[in-house]
């Protein structure tokens, strides 16, 4: 797991509140030629809706993508979300935009940590020549909450239970996700978790099934799951 991430400061409730503005001009000074160049292999900005604008810079920054989001970010938002976390992971879902005063708002919820982030796109960046830069500012605000190792476990059960490949895809590997699948498209609602325990990093979570008494084994990573990463359960033994 080579992904970096700094801890969210417990500045604010998760409740969307009235953002505040952390960066300064919509484009930071000294923005140059080559930086432009740079953008041109992309579809313009120009005119791009502003939740949509904003959806393209979490993802490059998510993917880790950092020619791509500094088009979309001015170099202070970008040093922000880069200095969060090196790249920022999948797991950011949108929950809020809020206009005011040529700026719109769009707010974004870790689901694997917690934690929230609001990047403000102003208006009259997005009409500019190019639209480049125009996400100038970005915000961290509550308090991280990872979730433990068993209850990761526990919901990719649950999903495997149920047939749902979507998070199943999210929660376990695709190594696991096709040993799950291979066993049985759909897991079914009998197993029952009986212990876990920990070893180099990973929790090993068994259950057993109260009508085939067969038995599961993940193995889930504990550092993944401190650095906010998907596809956490890696390991499966089945007997």
């Amino acid at each position: 797991m080579g992904r970096r991430i700094k801890g969210l400061a417990a500045v604010g409730a998760l409740a969307l509140t009235a953002p505040v503005v952390l960066s300064g001009a919509a484009a930071d000074a000294g923005t140059t030629s080559t930086a432009a160049a740079s953008c041109s292999r992309l579809a313009s900005a120009k005119n791009v809706a502003a939740v949509t604008y904003a959806d393209r810079l979490i993802r490059a920054w998510g993917r880790g993508d950092t020619a791509t989001a500094n088009c979309y970010a001015s170099a202070t938002t970008s040093k922000t979300l880069f200095g969060q976390a090196s790249p920022g992971g999948i797991h950011w879902r949108r929950t809020a935009t809020e206009g005011t005063a040529g700026t719109i708002y769009v707010t974004y919820h870790d689901d694997a940590r917690g934690g929230n982030l609001v990047v403000g796109v102003q208006n009259v960046g997005l009409r500019s020549a190019d639209g480049w830069h125009a996400a100038y500012t970005a915000r961290f605000s509550g308090e991280p909450k990872a979730w433990n190792a068993v209850q990761w476990s526990d919901n990719l059960v649950r999903a495997w239970g149920r047939g749902d490949t979507r998070w199943m895809n999210y929660y376990a590997s695709p190594a696991v996700v096709k040993g799950l699948t291979r066993i049985s498209a759909k897991g079914g609602a009998h197993w029952q978790r009986t212990a876990s325990e920990g070893a180099a990093g990973t929790i090993y979570v068994t259950y057993r099934n109260t009508v085939t008494k067969h038995t599961l084994v993940l193995g889930i990573s504990n550092v993944g799951l401190s650095q906010g990463d998907a596809q956490l359960a890696y390991r499966l033994q089945y007997r």
